[in-house]
């Protein structure tokens, strides 16, 4: 076009140069407006497909999300099923759901959502489980505890918690919101409760399970055919607790964590914790320092204090999806994030772990694990407040491996002696079987201890499964409702396991390594 309105090439003129002669004003007038026009509408069709792109975008992810969150008509004529009384319940496969804490309420919904008839069963009077508080034996939550996972990933995802509850929640709340989740989806009614079951057994002519149950100081039992069972009485059901030389001998006090209800009985003494655990032996230990004239907390090892918050957000927050999991070597951020975590206690003035002798992983014991989460996670321990406060004020001192118990106190590895009051396990459960509330197996073959196949299925019995036997980092309550999920799913008939001797073979090697 310029070629075209510029016409014929001229003579130069004088003092011109021929280049400057061969472009005329009019045509590189015309030329640079072309440019900035194609520049611009370049510019403009970059914009439109960016914003194109994410307008798709947005469409795709909600028309997913209304999916997801939408029932399909055979969901809901499995629903209106459920709910229907005049429905005969021969017509449909009955469950037994044994627990009434989260594990056991999450499994009721999802035996629910998919048609089945629901008979649940809990020893106690409340629903709830570990989360209700109960002042005597059966009480296993102290009063100064709080979720050590941050609220937006325990909620369950149907059921948010109120935005105007703190980040982590205290286990009064927790009662509070598992209440609320019991009325909102009515199931109170399925429940026959301060009833526990004695026995469960499978009959191979039948195909079919009888319990066995009664009520609780009772001696009169009865029994209940159902199709299938569901075990869900969670996984602190049996502490472990270490013995050493001479601990018979000690004529302090000697309990379990799962039995601390707080530090009123422990005022004026002198109290060792032993054991960090995940969370509960640094909670435990910060809340008797308060009352008690001095508190220990012993650690064979070095532990990685993770404060519940780094950097203003929930430590959790630092882990999950974000563009960091396209990065490569994305581990060497999670690397730095958890040596971060190392040096907070440098926020509030106290200085370092190392440097008021809380032991610390060294750097060799940190390569060894080969930057695997979850053999970090081993070494993680949650800070509920700043454990490192009450060291440096010396209101709890740190202390090494314990050799031997004397009568009126404890000797350790490195030769030092101290006096004591009382000691308190931090050591969790037994994991090596799950420890189940009663017997299990075919008819005649009942036990309380077996063998599960990714900690949910037993390997070779059919429609048996438990809910929330396995530990893992992060929020218990997710993986019990995926868990509840995958047992409904299963029951249904909408997903199939593998053959009984896979199961039966991977389930016996994770025993003999949980046994090690």
């Amino acid at each position: 076009l310029a070629q075209g309105i510029g016409g014929r090439r001229r003579a130069p003129r004088r003092g011109v140069s021929s280049g400057a002669q061969s472009w005329p004003p009019l045509r590189q007038s015309l030329l640079a407006a072309l440019r900035s026009h194609a520049m611009l509408d370049f510019g403009l069709l970059v914009c439109l497909v960016v914003v194109a792109v994410v307008v798709l975008s947005t469409l795709v992810s909600s028309v997913l999300e209304l999916c997801r969150r939408t029932p399909p008509a055979a969901s809901k004529r499995r629903e209106a099923t459920c709910t229907d009384e005049e429905q005969p319940s021969a017509s449909r496969k009955v469950v037994a759901v044994i627990g009434g804490g989260l594990s056991g309420l999450v499994c009721c919904k999802r035996f629910l959502d998919e048609g089945m008839e629901v008979v649940a069963f809990e020893r106690s009077d409340k629903l709830g489980g570990v989360w209700v508080w109960r002042p005597g034996a059966d009480g296993k939550t102290y009063a100064s505890l709080r979720a050590n996972v941050h609220k937006e990933r325990l909620q369950l995802e149907y059921f948010p918690m109120p935005k105007s509850w703190a980040r982590y929640p205290s286990h009064w709340q927790l009662q509070e919101y598992l209440e609320a989740f019991v009325r909102h989806f009515d199931l109170a009614r399925l429940y026959k409760t301060r009833t526990e079951v004695t026995a469960c057994s499978f009959d191979e002519a039948s195909e079919s399970w009888t319990l066995r149950y009664r009520g609780v100081g009772e001696e009169e039992e009865r029994s209940l055919q159902v199709d299938a069972v569901a075990m869900c009485v969670g996984q602190a059901c049996e502490p472990y607790a270490p013995t050493y030389p001479g601990q018979e001998t000690f004529r302090g006090r000697i309990m379990h964590t799962v039995e601390y209800r707080g530090q009123a009985d422990f005022q004026g003494k002198r109290v060792m914790v032993v054991g960090a655990g995940a969370a509960s032996g640094t909670d435990v230990a910060q809340d008797l320092s308060f009352g008690a004239q001095q508190v220990f907390l012993s650690v064979r090892k070095g532990i990685i204090l993770l404060p519940r918050f780094v950097g203003g957000r929930p430590n959790a927050e630092w882990f999950e999806r974000n563009f960091w999991n396209y990065v490569p070597l994305a581990w060497l951020y999670r690397l730095i994030v958890l040596s971060f975590s190392m040096v907070m206690s440098e926020t509030f003035g106290t200085g370092s772990d190392v440097k008021h002798g809380i032991p610390v992983p060294t750097v060799m014991e940190t390569l060894r694990t080969g930057l695997d989460e979850c053999r970090l996670a081993d070494m993680t321990t949650t800070d509920c407040c700043n454990l490192t406060q009450r060291v440096a004020m010396g209101a709890v001192r740190l202390k090494g491996a314990i050799e031997r118990f004397e009568e009126t106190g404890v000797r350790f590895q490195d030769g030092s002696f101290e006096e004591l009051d009382a000691v308190i396990w931090a050591t969790g459960f037994k994991r090596d079987s799950a420890g189940l509330c009663c017997r299990v197996g075919r008819e005649g073959e009942e036990s309380k201890s077996l063998r599960l196949w990714r900690m949910v299925w037993h390997p070779s019995l059919p429609n048996f499964a438990c809910c929330l036997q396995t530990h893992p980092y992060g929020s218990h309550w997710a993986v019990a409702d995926a868990e509840a999920r995958w047992i409904a799913t299963v029951f249904a008939g909408r997903v199939s396991l593998p053959p009984a001797d896979r199961r039966e073979k991977a389930a016996a090697e994770v025993a003999e390594h949980q046994s090690q």
